[in-house]
C-alpha cells in the first residue's frame, strides 16, 4: 500500500490517501482539483510521486 501526505508537497493540510498507486493517485487528483483548486500537469504528477511513501 502506498501514502501521500497533501502537507508533505507543502501545503497546510492534513489530508492522507491510501491505497494502491492509481487509488493513491485518484484520491490525490479529487482532493488537488476539489479543495486545492489545482490543475493536474505531469510536474504536480512527478511531484505526488516523489513524496509517495510505502506502508
Amino acid at each position: 500500500m502506498k501514502q501521500v501526505k497533501c502537507a508533505d508537497l507543502g501545503n497546510d493540510c492534513d489530508f492522507v490517501a491510501k491505497g494502491t498507486l492509481e487509488e493513491v493517485m485518484s484520491q490525490v487528483a479529487d482532493h488537488a482539483t476539489g479543495v486545492h483548486k489545482m490543475t493536474i500537469t505531469d510536474d504536480v504528477v512527478a511531484a505526488v510521486k516523489g513524496v509517495m511513501t510505502e506502508l
